[in-house]
């Protein structure tokens, strides 16, 4: 699949290689199908939360199956160093949201916050992730937002739309929460408009 310029270049944006990706996807170790979440994306507590995966985490499960592109927004925030990476998964709408939004909003409440362990350069990471109701865009969306040590670090955003996901993450730093979520949200539903009028 492949992502309009129309979405991208008003933002300051650009597709990926698609082929190239999905070529070097081709190349990476799969785990195996019967892999959990937790013991491939590192455990969370409470156990039932591993089903939020952070942003950009779901490509090691990528499923080469599906359609998919990658691309980056430059130039977020005031100083213009912020970049926002995101991918777009195209396939059933079944598989997508077993893949993505596999939980009801019971579950959502109860994982407003959980941890996650990673691994990072100098051992394992304890993230702290907290979950909020996305905009009013597409079918699901929620935000999510990842701290060390009270530090914020990140921010994602997640949409299902019929039969497209998109999924998108910035490190913050040079921006702000506010305004990285703000340019998410307006990328976000134009894709999704876009999508719908194709």
């Amino acid at each position: 699949m492949t992502i309009s310029s129309k979405v991208l270049e008003p933002h300051g944006g650009r597709a990926d290689d698609t082929d190239m990706a999905r070529k070097s996807y081709a190349v990476m170790q799969q785990p195996p199908a019967s892999a959990s979440p937790s013991s491939i994306l590192g455990p969370t507590e409470p156990a039932e939360c591993n089903v939020f995966h952070r942003s950009w985490q779901h490509e090691v499960q990528l499923d080469l199956s599906m359609g998919f592109a990658q691309g980056e927004v430059f130039n977020i925030g005031n100083h213009g160093t912020g970049m926002i990476l995101f991918d777009v998964r195209s396939a059933p709408r079944d598989a997508l949201a077993r893949a993505d939004f596999d939980y009801s909003q019971e579950l959502m409440v109860r994982c407003a916050t959980f941890d996650q362990t990673v691994s990072g350069a100098t051992g394992p990471q304890k993230l702290t992730i907290r979950l909020l109701p996305g905009p009013d865009i597409g079918e699901k969306a929620y935000v999510t937002k990842e701290s060390i040590d009270g530090n914020n670090m990140a921010v994602g955003l997640r949409v299902l739309a019929g039969t497209v996901s998109l999924d998108m993450g910035l490190n913050l730093g040079a921006v702000t929460e506010q305004e990285a979520l703000s340019v998410m949200f307006q990328i976000a539903q134009e894709f999704v408009d876009e999508t719908k009028n194709r």
